[in-house]
């Protein structure tokens, strides 16, 4: 009897998404997901066809199953600073459920080790990197009345997008919640000034 491809293919892809977080790509080999998986090699290839396709599928599934959950307050209607506080303290929160050192975040870990070397995959990290940067600036032009140009807006919400990955790798070397905490809270209050800045320079004279 054929295995039930549909019913167990997220299984598969939850757990080797696990395996390539933790171990990164090069490092883990097709025995490494056979292993991880439960799934032989044959039955990989046939629904993946080799280790970058699934590992391409483990990147989206990261996107469904983590990124949008996580974001859904910044990405909310009428969000402002303090979603993007509320993001980033459930981010502490999830670290320290998993335990110290963190896991960083999969996109981060697959830019540094993937992004310069494979279009294609720097292609997906990159939209996950638009993607915060986008939901930051949203969230963020709603702080001020009169907002400035669009461009500042989204610098300082690119700064904010590539800070956020700065923090998730920052912990794969961590080993107290607390300063990473205070570093969230730190940012948080950068951005707040730069907020106050932007506002003074955007009221009419």
């Amino acid at each position: 009897m054929p295995r039930p491809k549909s019913h167990l293919r997220n299984t598969l892809v939850e757990n080797a998404m696990r395996q390539f977080w933790v171990y990164g790509y090069e490092a883990t080999s097709m025995d490494d997901l056979v292993r991880a998986t439960g799934v032989g090699r044959g039955a990989i290839y046939s629904d993946f066809g080799g280790k970058k396709d699934l590992f391409l599928a483990c990147l989206s599934h990261f996107q469904d199953a983590s990124v949008t959950p996580a974001l859904a307050i910044v990405e909310a209607e009428g969000s402002g600073i303090e979603a993007i506080a509320t993001y980033l303290k459930g981010g502490v929160v999830r670290i320290k459920e998993i335990g110290f050192p963190g896991r960083g975040c999969l996109m981060g870990n697959t830019l540094t080790e993937l992004g310069p070397h494979d279009d294609e995959i720097a292609k997906v990290v990159r939209a996950h990197y638009d993607r915060l940067t986008d939901g930051f600036a949203r969230a963020l032009a709603n702080e001020i009345d009169v907002p400035p140009t669009q461009m500042e807006i989204r610098e300082l919400a690119g700064f904010l997008a590539v800070s956020v990955q700065g923090l998730w790798a920052y912990a794969r070397g961590a080993d107290k919640t607390g300063n990473l905490a205070r570093k969230a809270e730190t940012l948080i209050e950068l951005v707040e000034l730069k907020l106050a800045a932007m506002s003074c320079k955007a009221e009419p004279k």
